[in-house]
């Protein structure tokens, strides 16, 4: 009898051991693809291209930008500002993945057929880059 409830301990303990084992395998291989995906090197960018041509602007969506938006979401207001300013027509801010989901939620900057965005009368192209 003694000897039973030993074995039923020793069982329950390995199996216990063989389930944290399990669920710290998945939560790494689930990390390891997330960080392949997302990028080794760093984290995803957001670049910003001033727009020039009234070609490019015919058949695209028309994103209007205010205040508020670029509060919201500081990546974008950054990269607006970099793109404005006297060192060019585009620019490129770090975020995080969580930025990333933000803006692609709020104005599609991530999909397909991204939105022209447009603030203070400038229109831009937004990417996401990956490396």
């Amino acid at each position: 009898m003694e000897s039973d409830n030993k074995r039923l301990i020793a069982v329950g303990l390995l199996a216990f051991i063989g389930v944290v084992v399990l669920v710290a395998a998945v939560v790494f291989g689930f990390t390891t693809l997330i960080t392949l995906v997302t990028g080794v090197d760093g984290p995803p960018q957001m670049l910003v291209v001033e727009v020039v041509g009234e070609e490019a602007l015919q058949n695209a969506s028309v994103v209007h930008l205010t205040d508020r938006d670029l509060q919201q979401h500081p990546v974008l207001a950054t990269a607006i500002r970099e793109a404005g300013s006297d060192s060019g027509v585009s620019a490129s801010a770090p975020m995080t993945g969580v930025e990333c989901l933000a803006l692609t939620e709020s104005f599609g900057v991530y999909t397909r057929d991204a939105p022209i965005l447009e603030y203070d009368g400038v229109y831009y192209s937004t990417r996401v880059l990956l490396h």
